[in-house]
């Protein structure tokens, strides 16, 4: 089992405890209820001419412990500060050690759309996300059969939440391209393997057909990466380890 299947294993057994205190038509219920309106995160992205979605995570199943002194508020203040775009939080607990409460705290500091980063896999977690006030979700492809993205790509929307779509090759890519009004993002490290290929983001982006927004994942770590792929037409970036490092100034 590659690790990629045991997050979506440990995800499903979170999520029958979440419904045992919290039904679906519970959750639903109350993300439909909401009368504030999510930020636009698509438009944040079409709005500048380089946007970086500054990632916030205190681990990884790649890189381990990523900052000690884990802080999702500070680390929310200074992304604004030094001109991130939008915001990502990672709040998948097992092996990122994310958590919705990491998300809550980010929105009560900073005024940037934010991206919730999870293994969605169940429309329940996309209620959930409304209510953690998210303003866009992360739909992986590799783990949701066309089925799945066509009926969560229509959910979030009811709710007026944008979607990340991430694709890890060219069949994937061809499989959510036709979808509108989303964001396509390629994610540079293999899920399965955690194997890192900056490059793969070109590849996909010289096939790409569409017009959305198109995001550069995983593995930038200098200016050199960044000059690299804007030199490609691609100007989205989704940066996590390097900035919370700080081995990365945007």
């Amino acid at each position: 089992m590659n690790i990629l299947d045991k997050i979506v294993n440990a995800k499903k057994l979170r999520l029958d405890e979440l419904k045992k205190t919290f039904s679906l038509d519970e959750i639903k219920q109350k993300a439909t209820s909401l009368e504030n309106k999510p930020s636009s995160f698509r438009d944040s992205l079409l709005s500048s001419n380089q946007s970086i979605i500054a990632e916030i995570k205190q681990a990884s199943p790649s890189a381990g412990i990523i900052d000690n002194n884990f802080d999702p508020e500070r680390q929310a203040i200074h992304y604004e500060n030094i001109g991130a775009t939008a915001i990502s939080v990672l709040t998948e607990e097992d092996f990122f050690l994310g958590s919705a409460e990491h998300l809550q705290k980010v929105k009560q500091k900073s005024s940037l759309p934010i991206l919730r980063k999870d293994f969605i896999i169940h429309e329940y977690q996309i209620y959930e996300a409304r209510i953690l006030n998210a303003d866009c979700i992360l739909l992986i492809a590799s783990i949701l059969n066309d089925d799945q993205i066509g009926h969560f790509v229509d959910v979030a929307r009811s709710l007026n939440l944008d979607c990340l779509m991430e694709v890890h090759d060219q069949d994937e890519l061809n499989r959510i391209e036709s979808i509108k009004d989303v964001i396509i993002g390629v994610n540079n490290r293999n899920l399965k393997t955690f194997e890192v290929d900056i490059s793969l983001s070109v590849k996909l982006k010289n096939s790409y057909r569409g017009d959305n927004p198109f995001v550069a994942e995983s593995g930038i770590k200098s200016q050199e990466d960044l000059d690299y792929l804007m030199n490609n037409g691609i100007n989205n970036f989704l940066i996590g380890e390097s900035l919370m490092r700080k081995n990365l100034q945007i």
